[in-house]
């Protein structure tokens, strides 16, 4: 492991080469160019990284573009993040949205907003209270639980039209499965798991269950099928 250099500090703006550093603080908008390694990232206000960041602890407090993959252990974001590869992360707290062009690995995952994950996420909790519409090709995980709080206070002017249109559900997936799962206003292909429970406005093809199973009046379904 290379020496860390101490820390790196951006007040205003300002671009830094990456490296290995305690910590990096950004007030105002930075850009970094190369692999970031270290034991804090905090920004506030805007950072693009044009590599692979790996920190034990980020925080964001506006938004945050990275080139390449993210690995910490807790990521909290207030705002919006764009993460080109995968994320992966022990512990994750997000209110705002993000987005990741990979696959999402985590313990807990919490978001209050909004996301579009290309691949999969995979999480042993997934707690998902949702702003507007969010996707992913495929979720895992333990326990699964999806809310849609019905208001967009935290989209774009971009999404907030594209809601007004009639752009779908809240959350579109080809497949969720887990073992505890509650959905809202979900569309998906098939739901498989051991204690299902439909919530008002989903609409589901397929619904695979070992154990119960309970549909809202105003959820829709193809099949369920016992296991």
């Amino acid at each position: 492991m290379e020496k860390r250099i101490g820390d790196l500090k951006i007040n205003g703006q300002s671009s830094s080469a990456g490296g290995n550093y305690n910590a990096v603080i950004i007030n105002g908008e930075g850009k970094i160019a190369g692999d970031l390694d270290c034991i804090k990232l905090k920004i506030n206000g805007r950072c693009d990284i044009n590599g692979n960041v790996k920190a034990e602890s980020v925080e964001v407090y506006g938004s945050n573009s990275i080139k390449g993959n993210l690995e910490a252990e807790r990521a909290k974001i207030h705002g919006t993040a764009d993460i080109n590869g995968n994320l992966a992360v022990n512990k994750a707290e997000i209110h705002g949205s993000i987005d990741v062009e990979g696959y999402c690995n985590a313990e807990i995952f919490n978001i209050e907003g909004t996301f579009d994950i290309k691949e999969l996420l995979n999480a042993g909790v997934l707690k998902l209270s949702l702003y507007g519409p969010s996707k992913a090709r495929e979720i895992g995980g333990e326990k699964i639980t999806v809310q849609s709080k019905g208001k967009y206070d935290l989209l774009s002017l971009k999404d907030k039209l594209m809601s007004s249109i009639g752009q779908g559900k809240e959350l579109t997936a080809d497949i969720i499965e887990g073992d505890e799962i509650y959905l809202e206003n979900t569309q998906a292909k098939v739901v498989r798991g051991d204690n299902i429970e439909l919530g008002p406005g989903c609409e589901i093809e397929l619904v695979e269950y070992k154990g119960s199973f309970k549909q809202d009046e105003k959820a829709e379904l193809g099949t369920p099928k016992k296991i």
